[in-house]
């Protein structure tokens, strides 16, 4: 059974709470106020060893423009990122980015600056971006590739990095769109949702009832043998992370 680890794109309340209900929190830092390094220490003795802290890098680091704006806020984000001994590290790009050749070898760049060590690193693109596009791009970068699992079966490999959004399909989500999604996420060992709108509760408990459950073995054989490109690739370099 996947090992998942729900939580919410920001701190809600108090951490000692908010703890007992997740497993998982996304910080942002600058684009969000965050507390001082001595308390960010705090944090990460208060909670569980495999409570997860998720570093999503700030906007001016996703556009990727070059220059001491980025250089300064990746600098910051990296060093609460090791204070927090976040386990995941998020970039996310904006639809302004687009899928071509210098944009490609500017991701790529990107991530040869964060650690390759100890942490999975993931790209969250938004816009025009085809899948088979995002899934190459990704690869290429040595990153996790981010996608709503609500509508896209993630890429093939143990870990997998995911948001349900708090608009369209995501929203209005019944039981056997909860149980489609359980089984894109069998036979992974680490499944890391966050869960965008007030539902993060209801979906973490259905889906760890749906994922304990044995899967039927027409579902459970199109999990195991993902007919995707480059599945073998993607493999190998996610258990790298």
């Amino acid at each position: 059974m996947a090992r998942l680890l729900v939580g919410l794109p920001s701190l809600q309340g108090e951490l000692q709470k908010y703890k007992q209900r997740f497993d998982l929190v996304e910080l942002r830092p600058l684009d969000t106020s965050l507390p001082r390094v001595s308390t960010l220490r705090k944090w990460r003795k208060a909670v569980p060893p495999g409570f997860v802290f998720s570093v999503v890098l700030p906007r001016v680091v996703g556009e990727l423009a070059a220059g001491s704006a980025l250089d300064e806020a990746l600098a910051t984000s990296l060093e609460v990122a090791a204070v927090l001994e976040a386990r995941c590290i998020v970039l996310q790009t904006p639809a302004s980015l687009r899928p071509t050749a210098s944009n490609r070898k500017k991701l790529a760049a990107l991530f040869e600056r964060l650690p390759a060590e100890g942490v999975v690193r993931c790209w969250e693109p938004s816009g025009i971006w085809e899948r088979e596009d995002i899934l190459a791009t990704a690869r290429t970068a040595k990153a996790l590739p981010v996608l709503d699992v609500a509508r896209d079966a993630p890429p093939p490999g143990p870990i997998v990095y995911t948001r349900l959004r708090a608009l369209g399909r995501s929203a209005a989500m019944g039981a056997a769109a909860l149980e489609r999604i359980a089984d894109r996420l069998r036979g992974r060992r680490e499944v890391f949702l966050i869960v965008e709108g007030n539902r993060a509760l209801q979906i973490k408990g259905s889906l760890a009832a749906a994922l304990a459950r044995k899967p039927d073995r027409s579902t459970a054989s199109a999990v195991v043998r993902p007919a995707m490109p480059m599945a073998n690739t993607l493999v190998a370099e996610d258990e790298e992370q």
